[in-house]
């Protein structure tokens, strides 16, 4: 295998891309080794564990989803359905196009009770994902109906993508998507 100089970005971004398709559990550092053209002792130097380096890749997955899907959320320079609109535009084209489903829903399920230090973690990111919904569902709705509609949002969102996974139809996000927008043109 050839040596190849990388850096830690690099790894977590295949890491993500084996998880993706693997899963933690059937993921081996070796896996990731390989996929980085290293070989396995060398990513070592980079991560304690791999728990450190799933941990890193659940908060560059965060960090990627705040900085560049939950802000449009808070861009009052648009209407709230444009806001929403937005938003569903960029996840789908994570869910759909790179990711075939959300990685923090699956590592969640996965890992909730056999790794609870990811619990938190990925509860950070849902908290994320719930108040970037409310805060646009506050425009048309009260503060209690907004955080109901929110967390039902975010939980018809991650049923869709295990549904759409299942039957390889992504109709199901994007039905899903539609409702979730038709909330707001609702009166």
């Amino acid at each position: 295998m050839p040596k190849q100089k990388v850096d830690e970005a690099h790894i977590i971004k295949e890491s993500l891309k084996l998880l993706r398709q693997k899963s933690y559990h059937t993921t081996s550092m070796a896996d990731i080794a390989n996929a980085c053209g290293l070989l396995k002792g060398s990513l070592y130097h980079y991560f304690d564990s791999k728990e450190e380096l799933m941990r890193k890749v659940i908060l560059s997955v965060h960090d990627y989803f705040r900085n560049e899907v939950f802000v449009h959320a808070y861009d009052e320079s648009l209407s709230a359905e444009s806001r929403l609109q937005t938003l569903i535009n960029k996840s789908e084209a994570i869910f759909i196009d790179e990711e075939n489903g959300c990685i923090m829903g699956n590592v969640g399920v996965e890992t909730a009770l056999a790794i609870p230090e990811f619990a938190s973690l990925i509860q950070s990111f849902f908290r994320d994902f719930f108040d970037a919904i409310k805060n646009v569902y506050r425009d048309k709705y009260p503060e209690d109906i907004a955080d109901e509609l929110a967390e039902r949002s975010v939980a018809e969102v991650e049923g869709a993508l295990m549904l759409a996974r299942i039957f390889n139809d992504q109709q199901y996000l994007k039905k899903t998507h539609k409702r979730i927008l038709n909330r707001l043109k609702t009166d």
